[in-house]
């Protein structure tokens, strides 16, 4: 039977747990995107160690040296390729942006033609005005538009920052980590925090492959049934296949939606030659390149990404896969095999437990 003092320790205890675990939620869902721009940092931080430790392994460099090469190489090979396809790249970009709207006027050309299409016009008002927010002056939009940019700034500055500190010392952080479990479980914890990194680059090595693959066969599909800015909407399948499940369908209708400014023919070509990349895309080359990685179940992967969506717009759906792959090996880890699959104590070893604890409670009387 317990006594008066130890029950009130473990009662204050659970108290002081659940106490950390409500502050912990609340400020994850008041600051979660300050959360997710630090789990970008660290997402960027474990492409830096990956290609680090492989010039360590095969260079025989110095990890300092290697760092050094694998940030100078990674920024100039970003630079190297907006200077490369810019011009190009940005001169679509810009017709893009003139096209799809005249796309919207054709097509609602088209339904007008057609009973139920006119229907369908009736119910949108011609005025906008009370659907959409009222005009801002020039200096409301130039004020506006220069702190969006800002931001945006600040925010890529802070993930580099933080990718570049993860990055340099690893061990600090991971060790400081486990330094917040007991003693007999920071070996395992450090064990739990070297599968998540091994999941993260495995995951990035497989998504780049994977995003190469299909911008660069959608390049080329697109330039041969003749679409116009076949680069510019072969750009956006390449990026738009990084957010998994609702990239690859923006990317998709672009491409119609360019497609119908010729017809609806190159548009039909368009999707047909999409969907076959897509195909093409999820029966074989993700099976390859995800082999070696965390299998996460699509319904579940798109439940999270509508979660994160919804409470923290784009970045949270940018960063849903890589954050999910990584809750996936940490439930898997410490809830599911720690504590569900665990084996039953044998009887020697409940009685070295309970020697502790007689033990303790001997010393604390």
């Amino acid at each position: 039977m317990l006594d008066v003092y130890t029950y009130s320790k473990r009662v204050a205890i659970t108290a002081a747990i659940v106490l950390l675990v409500g502050s912990a939620f609340y400020l994850l869902g008041k600051h979660a995107y300050f959360f997710l721009l630090v789990f970008a940092g660290i997402l960027m931080a474990v492409m830096f160690c990956g290609i680090t430790d492989w010039f360590v392994a095969n260079l025989k460099l110095k990890r300092g040296i290697a760092l050094l090469l694998a940030v100078v190489l990674f920024f100039g090979i970003i630079v190297g390729i907006i200077w490369l396809i810019a011009p190009t790249i940005g001169a679509q970009v810009q017709e893009m942006k003139q096209t799809i709207p005249k796309v919207f006027s054709s097509i609602e050309e088209r339904l007008s033609q057609y009973g139920w299409g006119q229907k369908i016009l009736d119910k949108v008002p011609d005025n906008l005005s009370g659907v959409l927010p009222k005009q801002q002056t020039l200096f409301t939009r130039i004020s506006g538009v220069f702190s969006t940019t800002l931001s945006v700034l600040a925010d890529v500055l802070i993930v580099i920052v933080t990718a570049l500190f993860f990055a340099a010392s690893p061990k600090l952080y991971t060790l400081g980590v486990t330094r917040l479990f007991p003693v007999r479980h920071r070996t395992h914890i450090l064990e739990v925090l070297g599968k998540c990194y091994g999941t993260l680059k495995k995951w990035l090595i497989a998504m780049l492959i994977d995003m190469s693959v299909t911008g660069i066969v959608a390049a080329i599909g697109f330039k041969l049934i003749g679409l116009p800015l076949a680069f510019a909407v072969a750009l956006v399948a390449f990026f738009g296949e990084f957010i998994q499940n609702v990239g690859p369908a923006l990317a998709g209708a672009v491409a119609v939606l360019i497609g119908l400014t010729q017809g609806v023919q190159l548009a039909l070509y368009a999707l047909l030659l999409y969907c076959a990349i897509q195909f093409f895309q999820s029966y074989l080359i993700t099976p390859l390149v995800y082999q070696q990685t965390i299998h996460i179940p699509p319904a579940l992967l798109l439940f999270f990404q509508v979660l994160l969506g919804i409470f923290q717009g784009a970045i949270g759906l940018i960063l849903a896969a890589p954050l999910l792959a990584t809750l996936m090996v940490l439930v898997n880890e410490l809830y599911v095999k720690d504590l569900l699959e665990k084996e039953p104590l044998h009887a020697s070893e409940e009685s070295v437990e309970a020697d502790i604890l007689n033990r303790h409670n001997s010393h604390v009387e």
